[in-house]
């Protein structure tokens, strides 16, 4: 049973007329009432209440009275939110002849209110073939907040079902859907064509986990958080991570504390939230100190070529390497507050304008290049650079330059044979385009671990809709308290009960040392199954605590 009422479609041999057709053309969905909303994966326990989604019972979507500002309080709207996509049928009074539709939205990003990217309309006479009239790709609207229609006209078809389906990134207001026509057939009202409409989907369901030979055969990457803005990097130096710190996550170090195997293979370079919300990330200035950190001596990089080195002495290894992979940072530059200009990236002299599409494209090869010109200049014996990240958790499409920008970045890392790979949210805008974007990778974050009041099943859903895509599943943990290790060892036993840790896996564990390092210093037994399960985890050999 899922959040919506189930329903069924009820099909005909020979559909029903209305009992007086009116030939008269008008909105044939006045007043109607919803027949069924399919959602396509579960919204989640914390989305799943009569505000975030609005029950079939409510009348906003067809009482015609319509909002009378663009806020999301306007109490006209009706809600969707999260649940990847939803099916919203009706079932007219009788067989029709339609001929137009629209639907009334609202866009207000303040809010994390969007357009969906797609729309389709489907139509049925008799509830058994069904016919596509309507294929949006890309609703787009010139402002940031906006009441916004979408209408499109066609030749009459016949019709006693009408379904409505589209994507919800985050959440989707609609103010009124509307279709219409009349209720008397004329002659020239076309038949339903029966059309073949799975074999022309835009999204590829695969229902199956990227093999490790999909992405340089990386097994399991951690995050490792770098920068902070210097007066927050205090006496413990954070974002500038030691030799020390990084060993027991490259290798293995029993209780005993002996090493005993490799463990972390791979390490993503991106930074603390505390710099992105500084006025550091929107200049010049600023990025350049941000790559300067990365490659810090004798820390982050370099420290971690350092620990490789040991490991590989310590194991007795032969030609022992470790991937590392690079941030591209967002060029999509928010002022309001100082610097008012970007700055210059490449000493040309010339400030960029981080408001056009060519200083962006040039602000992205800069971050790229820059970087690798580094790598490179470091001679570098135990790590090797396998590509780059995109560094937003989510695809802004009202960026008008956002899919030129990923294009971009997709083409210059592919010529230049780097890999290019991207983390969305749970359920962020976009997670379901991660291929067509252009990713070779995308790995969905559960984000179990943060949200105190989400059931487990938060993690199957994740897993589900992730192995449903081809894409991977981070996991993460937010302490080392008993909550939060109970939380943690959850995404252990879905991932043994689903697949995911069988594949590529993404470990979020704050910033280094973070709960893996720490647990691993632990002398509180609990604490230090953290670091232990995590390593049977890593290797494949962790077996779920409801199997034992």
């Amino acid at each position: 049973m899922g959040y919506y009422k189930d329903f069924s479609i009820e099909t005909f041999e020979n559909p029903p007329a209305w009992k007086n057709p009116a030939s008269e053309r008008k909105n044939l969905l006045l007043r109607l009432p919803v027949y069924g909303i399919i959602s396509d994966a579960s919204p989640g326990y914390t989305f799943e209440t009569d505000y975030y989604n609005m029950k079939e019972d409510c009348s906003q979507l067809t009482d015609g009275k319509r909002a009378s500002v663009a806020d999301c309080g306007d109490k006209a709207y009706f809600h969707f939110t999260r649940g990847v996509g939803r099916t919203v049928v009706f079932r007219l009074g009788g067989l029709s002849a339609i001929d137009e539709v629209r639907v009334s939205l609202l866009r207000q990003d303040s809010t994390g209110v969007r357009l969906p990217r797609r729309l389709d309309v489907f139509i049925s006479e008799n509830g058994k073939t069904w016919q596509r009239i309507v294929n949006v790709k890309g609703l787009t609207s010139p402002e940031n907040t906006q009441m916004f229609e979408f209408a499109q006209t066609f030749d009459p078809h016949r019709a006693l079902y009408i379904a409505f389906k589209f994507e919800v990134p985050s959440h989707i207001w609609i103010d009124e859907m509307e279709v219409f026509g009349t209720q008397t057939i004329p002659e020239n009202a076309k038949p339903v064509k029966p059309e073949d409409i799975e074999g022309d989907v835009s999204i590829t369901h695969v229902n199956k986990y990227p093999e490790y030979k999909d992405f340089l055969d990386v097994h399991n990457l951690l995050l490792s958080y770098n920068c902070v803005p210097p007066e927050k990097v205090g006496e413990n130096g954070l974002g500038l991570i030691t030799a020390e710190q990084y060993i027991p996550h490259l290798a293995y170090i029993n209780k005993e504390g002996r090493m005993t195997d490799t463990f972390f293979d791979s390490f993503l370079y991106l930074p603390y939230s505390v710099y992105t919300y500084s006025k550091l990330y929107k200049c010049a200035e600023g990025w350049k100190y941000y790559v300067d950190n990365v490659f810090a001596k004798d820390r982050n990089i370099n420290a971690l070529e350092q620990a490789a080195e040991t490991v590989e002495k310590e194991l007795s290894l032969n030609n022992y390497k470790v991937n590392v992979f690079f941030s591209i940072l967002c060029t999509k530059v928010r002022y309001g507050e100082f610097p008012e200009k970007f700055g210059d990236l490449d000493g040309d002299g010339v400030d960029e304008d981080m408001s056009t599409l060519r200083d962006r494209k040039k602000a992205l090869k800069w971050i790229i290049d820059e970087q690798l010109n580094r790598y490179k200049a470091g001679n570098y014996k135990y790590v090797s650079l396998g590509g780059f990240y995109w560094f937003e958790e989510d695809i802004n499409y009202n960026d008008e330059f956002e899919l030129d920008l990923l294009a971009f970045a997709r083409e210059y890392l592919h010529s230049l044979g780097l890999k290019f790979f991207w983390i969305p949210y749970y359920q962020a805008w976009g997670f379901q385009d991660w291929k067509e974007n252009g990713f070779d990778i995308a790995c969905m974050q559960p984000n179990y671990a943060f949200r105190k009041d989400e059931p487990a099943q938060r993690l199957y859903d994740n897993a589900s809709m992730t192995k449903a895509l081809g894409m991977c599943v981070e996991l993460e943990i937010g302490g080392i308290k008993p909550d939060d290790i109970e939380r943690y060892k959850c995404y252990l036993d879905a991932g043994a009960e689903t697949g995911y840790m069988n594949t590529i896996k993404m470990y979020y564990q704050g910033g280094v040392p973070g709960e893996f390092y720490r647990s691993f210093i632990s002398d509180d037994p609990l604490v230090r199954s953290v670091y232990d399960d995590t390593y049977l985890f890593a290797k494949e050999k962790y077996v779920s605590r409801k199997m034992r």
